[in-house]
């Protein structure tokens, strides 16, 4: 079977044709993978209006749920089958997608469906990922929580929720938690990159710390917070002072992303319901 593939663009502009790469679909027949760059649809939130940035990042989450059935993994041996990947339909949608998400027209590629060479036109077509990270942890650290972690958590929390001062009175800067939950106590988690340049390393857990703080004057109650990451190098200094700190916090738990599921245990364990009705 022909192995074809298809970009998915965001719209910035349809009336300039002004559009980003943000994901890409392979498939050849019988199985088919799908990812988005969630650091690039990121980057794109302040270009794009609110209601149209949470549309993007419901359907491509969506779509990529779909694809991500039994905590299957990219960049593994491992590929999954769906009924509804197919060359026609995938032609239909890049002639009558909506306007701000489209789908290229499919290409066939003379290369066979594999996880290697999804990665590789991924890393072509979309978003070249760090090679710091790469060489570090196989995956991204955020796509590592949205892989292993989110399909195990997903019905007992909200996920990727963008949160403002409409949500809790006190939190003065808009910030984006990976989840949130309640079971008598705020529960919330941050994935952090420990190893990106200091300066924004501290206002990410800046961010964060505020967020806290914000939900603990709002419920008059001290949460749970986690911090997912990875443990800096010690030639970071700087990062690692950092990282160490949050160790030893008494309101934040750091986890390694290696070890989630302890996450996942306490979620179920203490009956964890999504903070927010969706």
């Amino acid at each position: 079977m022909k192995t074809i593939y298809s970009i998915v663009y965001i719209t910035l502009n349809a009336a300039l044709n002004d559009k980003v790469s943000i994901g890409l679909l392979m498939s050849d027949g019988k199985d088919d993978m799908f990812r988005y760059s969630f650091d690039k649809l990121r980057a794109l939130k302040g270009i794009i209006k609110p209601e149209k940035y949470t549309l993007a990042k419901d359907y491509l989450s969506a779509l990529e749920k779909d694809r991500t059935a039994d905590k299957t993994k990219f960049f593994e041996n491992e590929t999954f089958h769906t009924d509804w990947v197919s060359e026609p339909y995938i032609n239909y949608l890049s002639r009558y997608s909506n306007n701000l998400i489209q789908f290229s027209e499919p290409k066939a590629i003379d290369v066979a469906f594999s996880s290697e060479n999804f990665k590789r036109l991924f890393e072509k077509y979309i978003y070249a990922l760090d090679p710091k990270i790469e060489e570090m942890n196989s995956d991204s650290l955020f796509e590592k929580v949205r892989f292993q972690l989110y399909p195990a958590i997903e019905k007992r929390v909200n996920l990727d929720k963008s949160l403002d001062s409409s949500h809790f009175k006190n939190l003065f800067a808009p910030i984006e938690v990976n989840f949130i939950g309640v079971n008598g106590m705020t529960i919330a988690g941050q994935a952090i990159d420990f190893h990106k340049k200091h300066h924004f390393l501290e206002n990410d857990i800046a961010r964060f710390v505020s967020l806290t703080k914000a939900i603990d004057l709002e419920g008059k109650k001290q949460g749970k917070y986690f911090v997912l990451g990875y443990e800096p190098e010690e030639i970071e200094k700087k990062n690692h002072f950092l990282w160490e700190q949050i160790k030893k916090s008494q309101f934040l738990e750091f986890v390694d992303v290696d070890e989630v599921d302890r996450i996942e245990a306490y979620i179920q364990e203490n009956d964890v319901k999504p903070y927010f009705s969706e």
